[in-house]
């Protein structure tokens, strides 16, 4: 193993948008340096298994992606509100990445607790930490939009669950285009 460990992280829509002038994104991928030689055995393991993890939720998350989109006229068939909709399409559209991202997830939150118990120093603590936050923020989102939804009218949610277009995997960009 080289002296120094470079870690460059392409994670999905959170890390990989590319900077471009024209279409306004920013670029979010880190490179880390971290000289593992100052790591014992166990956390160089534990890094690495991490990092792995990292990798495969990255591929999860890419396999994961749909190109399909929901129509006007399906969301219009379920009779509800614009604001309704935007929670609705918020709430499916989580939902289908929890459950498609779980193994693959839980397998990065069981590694990140086990680094955060074994690793010492601060750079590779603040790292695991950046790691977390980064790589969890759609699940503080799910909790956060899954609150708006159980506060819609009960007649709503039991719309929404027994329409099959919403029960897949979709593009919520794809489907909001259609509105603007």
């Amino acid at each position: 193993m080289n002296r120094q460990l470079f870690i460059s992280i392409l994670f999905g829509l959170v890390f990989a948008q590319q900077t471009n002038a024209e279409t306004m994104s920013v670029d979010l991928t880190p490179t880390i340096e971290y000289p593992v030689e100052q790591l014992e055995p166990v956390q160089k393991t534990l890094l690495s298994e991490l990092l792995n993890s990292v990798t495969q939720l990255g591929v999860r998350k890419a396999a994961c992606e749909s190109e399909r989109a929901i129509t006007e006229e399906q969301l219009r068939s379920l009779n509800i509100t614009s604001q309704q909709r935007g929670i609705v399409l918020s709430y499916f559209y989580i939902h289908q990445k929890r459950e498609c991202e779980a193994e693959e997830y839980g397998e990065f939150a069981r590694l990140v607790a086990a680094n955060l118990a074994v690793q010492k120093q601060s750079g590779v603590l603040r790292f695991v930490n950046t790691l977390n936050t980064v790589s969890s923020s759609v699940y503080f989102d799910y909790v956060e939009t899954e609150l708006e939804f159980n506060q819609l009218p009960e007649s709503v949610r039991n719309k929404t669950y027994q329409a099959e277009f919403l029960q897949h995997p979709f593009s919520l960009m794809h489907t909001l285009e259609q509105f603007e």
